[in-house]
């Protein structure tokens, strides 16, 4: 089997036009038929990372014919986005790895031979033997996909491999949760929607993300019972239409607007003086340290006029209620940490902390606990002092999801060295060449690298330089494992027998540690057995769910609020087990990371390349870019290979302001080059009025072609559509000291293709 080195790795089937109506006629005759389908319950595979949506799946004659929402589902509640509708089209796609495959020829040729699955495991297992002995069980590094239940397997793996190396993203999730955690003694916040008197979106996109869960239904209903809404991002999305006040920060400065509006809330005394006195460690020391970040300090660095700034900061103070939506671009900016804890100061001294109508900590469920497949109580010291590159320091591991190094460092240990190379890198759901920054250094460390395993689903686009390739099955074609969330859990069902030859994820890395020796640790290969494992506090086995078609729903605890001596009492994830919080109070003044030699209070921190930090770059590259990862119907770096999405966005685009394009002759729906100090990219121009003139905003993850649209795929270096090689990824600039956080903004100038 040979791969185009281009990556047009895409042969598609039949295309309609557009959205729900023929997302759910894939074909006519054999929908309008479906009454005599089997109906199948079971879950969307589609986005994550919650657990997926409930959907009912008719089967005709073997073949998934329609989707729909499952409405006893308490996630999405009948309810779908149009990645779901368009999944049988993934299903069905002649992408689809149907059987094992071994390199034949050069890394980056594309050149394979079939081989079987249980050739692939005896490779794959011979290969980590011999470099455990060589090198020691820390030389394997496995990659993270967006979230999904089979991690907890891989980091199994890796703990009784004896390897740290969890190599996750350092770009979504856990940046936020660390921060907020080590400040207001709790990973995750809610939203009390349903009784705020004023939202913040910021930097979010309910309105694209996730949505069928109803984020944006709860905001949109608050605001008709009239709570205020502000949204703080660079353009006009869908939640910014509604908003009283739609504030267009400039990329990458949501800390310095943070901090002057801790600043105008302290100076005008709009904070509440009984919770700061009471639950707050270091105000004291928080007054003079703020008094540097006025809002006309803020202004230049924001975009954000003075008076705006000061708006704003004095409707959150003086509100009576109000809560904070905080998005993913706070996981992607070189002072992450720095942004997270100022806002969760900004929480915190309004009062507006685990409060009617603020942002809420859970009161937890009724739901009993799984027994978990992660084996957190193995972790040691010596364990954690080998990661290659850790996401946190080491001090502050493990974090919630086990040890982890940074995706990108796993890989840069390849070709630096330091502190030793990573000789084995397993793939699993994920893309390098994608989904991280500086893709041709990436490529490079793939060349250089000893052994690399890809599993998918799909041919992906680090597929090329893959020394093995493991099929796996989609999730349509498995009746495991079950998903849970706070108050439901359900019984995956299989849909459709399986099209190839493969097993699921879960089944191949209990596969390969039976192939390791380690089948003592792995319920001896047997999904069904650990599965029961985990459900043992239950009382029920895996058959005795699925007896439940559509899962059992567990009624949540009463919402409590102002649990503050419980929360902030609460135990780290640390080896040591101790508090996030030593005070016993929010940590404005933060002992413990002033301890480990991080700044004890939130500063302002330029980003790789802006306006401020880089005048002089402003005469070659005058505008700001940044990217999302999430659209209306694409999600990460997939997906562009299907038909009904990629007729809603043909090609890759980039939002621009029809005056800043005007000005360099350039008409809506041009082809146009964006270039940065790093790097350069061609996308069609689109004009946008809602974006701030100075800014241009492109969309994370294109290089799939589709060849039944006739859309070749692109170049993942220079002159493709990759937006990670326009981006810095300086050792001392581009990685957030704390978190691993890596930028999604950049410097860069447009110019029309001639």
């Amino acid at each position: 089997m040979k791969l185009a080195s281009s990556l047009n790795l895409s042969i598609i089937v039949g295309v309609e036009s557009r959205l729900e109506y023929l997302f759910t006629n894939l074909d006519y005759n054999i929908v309008m038929s479906y009454k005599g389908a089997q109906v199948v319950r079971t879950l969307c595979p589609m986005c994550g990372p919650a657990m997926g949506c409930g959907i009912n799946c008719y089967v005709r004659d073997g073949r998934l014919v329609r989707i729909e929402g499952m409405k006893e589902s308490p996630v999405n509640r009948g309810k779908l986005c149009a990645k779901a509708y368009a999944s049988i089209q993934w299903l069905y796609s002649p992408q689809r790895l149907k059987y094992p495959l071994k390199r034949i020829g050069a890394r980056g040729e594309g050149r394979f031979s079939r081989i079987t699955w249980d050739d692939a495991l005896n490779l794959i297992a011979g290969k980590l033997s011999e470099q455990k002995a060589l090198f020691g069980p820390e030389s394997l590094a496995v990659l993270s996909p967006q979230h999904r239940s089979y991690k907890d397997y891989f980091i199994r793996f890796l703990t009784v491999h004896g390897s740290p190396n969890f190599g996750h993203s350092g770009i979504c999730a856990m940046q936020r949760a660390f921060s907020f955690a080590y400040t207001l003694g709790t990973p995750f916040l809610g939203a009390d929607y349903e009784h705020t008197d004023m939202i913040i979106v910021w930097t979010a996109n309910p309105a694209y993300a996730s949505t069928p869960t109803g984020e944006m239904k709860r905001i949109l209903d608050a605001r008709q019972r009239g709570a205020r809404l502000v949204v703080i991002k660079p353009e006009m999305q869908p939640d910014a239409a509604h908003a009283d006040l739609w504030l267009p920060i400039r990329p990458g400065t949501n800390a310095a607007l943070a901090l002057a509006m801790i600043n105008v809330i302290v100076n005008e005394h709009l904070y509440d003086e009984e919770f700061v006195a009471r639950w707050c460690y270091g105000f004291e020391k928080l007054i003079p340290h703020i008094q540097k970040y006025t809002p006309e300090w803020a202004a230049p660095v924001t975009g954000l006029p003075a008076g705006q700034i000061r708006e704003v900061a004095r409707l959150y103070g003086n509100a009576r209620s109000a809560c904070i939506l905080a998005g993913n671009a706070f996981d992607q900016s070189a002072d992450s940490n720095n942004a997270v804890r100022a806002v969760a100061i900004l929480i915190a001294i309004t009062g507006n902390l685990d409060r009617l109508g603020g942002n809420t900590i859970s009161s937890g469920s009724n739901m009993p606990q799984l027994k978990p497949v992660n084996p957190r109580e193995r972790y040691t010291p010596d364990l954690v002092d080998k990661l290659v590159g850790p996401e946190m320091p080491r001090y502050f591991q493990p974090f919630l999801e086990g040890a982890s190094s940074a995706y990108y460092r796993c890989l840069d240990s390849v070709l630096t060295g330091e502190p030793y190379p990573v000789k084995t890198i397993i793939a699993p759901g994920t893309q390098p060449t994608v989904i991280t920054r500086n893709t041709g250094r990436i490529i490079a460390a793939l060349e250089k690298l000893d052994f690399f395993v890809i599993i998918d689903v799909m041919q992906n686009a680090s597929m090329p330089w893959a020394d093995v390739v493991i099929p796996v099955a989609s999730m349509f074609e498995c009746d495991h494992p079950f998903e849970a969330s706070a108050n439901w859990i359900m019984a995956r069902n299989k849909v459709i027998e399986p099209m190839g030859e493969y097993k699921s994820d879960y089944e191949f890395w209990l596969d390969l540690a039976v192939k390791m020796g380690y089948g003592d640790d792995f319920w001896h290969g047997s999904i069904k057995n650990c599965m029961n494992y985990q459900l043992e506090n239950f009382g029920m086995t895996i058959d005795e769910l699925r007896a439940h078609p559509t899962g059992i729903v567990y009624q949540p605890k009463p919402l409590v609020y102002e649990k503050y001596r419980q929360v902030f009492a609460s135990l780290s994830s640390r080896l040591d087990k101790g508090p996030y919080l030593p005070e016993g109070k929010v940590a404005i003044y933060n002992t413990t990371f002033e301890k480990q030699g991080f700044n004890p209070l939130p500063e302002w921190v330029e980003p790789p390349e802006s306006p401020t930090a880089n005048p002089e770059l402003l005469v070659k590259y005058p505008l700001v870019f940044f990217d999302t990862h999430t659209s209306d119907v694409f999600h990460h770096g997939w997906l562009r290979n299907i038909p009904y999405l990629r007729e809603v966005h043909p090609d890759p685009w980039v939002h621009i302001h029809p005056d800043t394009a005007r000005s360099r002759n350039i008409q809506d729906g041009d082809w146009i080059i964006i270039e940065s100090p790093h790097g350069w990219i061609k996308a069609r121009a689109v004009f946008f009025p809602g974006i701030r003139p100075d800014t241009v905003m492109g969309l994370h993850g294109w290089w799939q072609g589709c060849d039944e649209l006739k859309r070749s795929g692109y170049s993942l270096l220079d002159g493709g559509a990759n937006v990670n090689v326009l981006y810095s990824t300086d050792p001392d600039k581009a990685f957030d000291p704390l978190v691993t956080a890596m930028p999604k903004q950049t410097l860069v100038e447009v110019r029309k293709i001639s």
